[in-house]
């Protein structure tokens, strides 16, 4: 749990990064290079979370133009979850939830649960397939 929990704070320390937006870049705060970061972390991360059976750590996401607001819930009590907002590609940020936020845990279940069963229907591998 140590280590799922040091994953979910390196994923959030990226949204401090001061992003340069040019793609193909050999800057390591090139855009592209942080989202395959936040990707990589991610996936590690939903594999901690499911190894110890928890929605600590797992993604949220609440459709935003043609995109999604990417959180990840960093703390889980018994009837609401705590959600932080993740800096990831555009940065879209929910209007309701800003920068953080408490949700219902059963609905918070009910999504994670979802994505699940999506990513086993179609393979999704990527952070918001």
């Amino acid at each position: 749990m140590k280590e799922l929990k040091t994953k979910i704070q390196e994923l959030l320390a990226l949204n401090d990064v001061e992003l340069v937006y040019t793609f193909g870049s050999d800057d390591p705060n090139s855009i592209d290079k942080i989202m395959k970061r936040q990707e990589k972390l991610q996936e590690e991360i939903d594999e901690l979370a499911k190894a110890n059976d928890t929605i600590l750590g797992r993604q949220i996401k609440f459709p935003m133009a043609d995109s999604y607001a990417y959180y990840v819930i960093t703390k889980v009590n018994k009837r609401t979850v705590e959600i932080t907002w993740v800096k990831y590609c555009d940065a879209w940020q929910d209007s309701r939830a800003g920068y953080c936020s408490n949700l219902n845990f059963d609905y918070a279940n009910q999504q994670v649960r979802g994505q699940d069963r999506l990513a086993e229907l179609f393979g999704a591998k990527r952070v918001g397939a």
